[in-house]
Order: structure tokens, then C-alpha cells, then sequence
């Protein structure tokens, strides 16, 4: 697979757990022929890379119903799912939206260990705080739809400072 996405608003079926979850995405959209020995290894291997190893057996939860995982667990499982077919890009719809400052830096510290093991990341980030902001190397701002700047995110200062001269 090329390309995964990982949507802004999570969607998951509640009374499952993170391993359930997973194993019924992988039966889902891995090719046909895949084993489930493979599926297996893909699922245990997803679970691993995104921390989500202690409360895989947890179930899911269902807001104001059934008490389940933290949003940034939710987030990472969106994340998890969409690398069992191990994409080469991941796209990434405001993966911070809704969470607190300790769990927005932990979903953008997954996203950037997927990206320094090799993948491709690129999400949409509104308002991040400085610590989230500080975590990525490149950014791209856009006014408009119009790109503004795009580079090193520790060159925006003096890119803006050049800008006022």
C-alpha cells in the first residue's frame, strides 16, 4: 500500500478491544491471501510501534456509555490501524484535535518515530502548543492556499524577522 490516512474524527466500534479492533481491520483490508499468522505479526507489530502494548486489551469505550482508552491511545490506534498494510505515506487530519498538551506531543512523537524509521508523514496541525510545535522539523504554512513558508521550523523566526526589514 502507498498511502494510509488517518481521519480527524475517529471512528471505532466501542466494545472492542484495541486488539480486536485491530485484528478485525486487518481481516478488513489486508490483501485476501495474507495468513493469519501475518495478520497476527502485522496487528502485534502495529501495537508495539505505536505504545499501545498495555491497554491493548482494553476495551475501546463508548463516550458517555462505556468507559474505554484515552483520546490519545484512540489516536494512536487510528494510527496503528492504518499501518497494518505499512504504508509508505501517512496523512494525518489534525491528529491533536481534542487532546491535551501531554497527549498531543505523545501522538506527534509517534508520528515522527513512523517518519524517522523511513515513512513519509505529512498532517494538518490548528493552533499547536509551542512544545508540539517545537517537535517538528519542517513545516509548511499556507494564507490563503498559498504557501507562505515551508522549511526548517527553527528558521521560521528569522524567515518572519527578514519579512518586518
Amino acid at each position: 500500500m502507498v498511502s494510509g490516512y488517518i481521519q480527524q474524527e475517529d471512528l471505532f466500534i466501542g466494545t472492542l478491544t484495541i486488539r480486536e479492533h485491530l485484528w478485525f481491520t486487518a481481516k478488513l483490508r489486508m490483501p485476501r491471501g495474507t495468513s493469519d499468522s501475518e495478520r497476527t505479526s502485522r496487528v502485534d507489530e502495529s501495537i508495539q510501534e505505536l505504545g499501545l502494548t498495555r491497554s491493548q486489551n482494553t476495551l475501546i469505550g463508548i463516550p458517555g456509555f462505556l468507559k474505554g482508552i484515552s483520546g490519545g491511545e484512540k489516536k494512536r490506534l487510528a494510527l496503528a490501524a492504518e499501518l497494518l498494510n505499512n504504508p509508505k505515506i501517512m496523512f494525518a487530519d489534525e491528529p491533536t484535535s481534542g487532546l491535551d498538551s501531554f497527549m498531543a506531543a505523545s501522538v506527534v512523537e509517534c508520528l515522527i518515530n513512523l517518519a524517522n524509521r523511513g515513512r513519509t508523514v505529512l498532517c494538518t496541525i490548528h493552533q499547536p502548543s509551542s512544545d508540539v510545535y517545537a517537535m517538528f522539523p519542517q513545516i509548511m504554512l499556507l494564507s490563503e492556499g498559498k504557501t507562505v513558508y515551508f522549511g526548517a521550523t527553527v528558521q521560521l523566526p528569522s524567515f518572519f524577522a527578514e519579512c518586518v526589514n
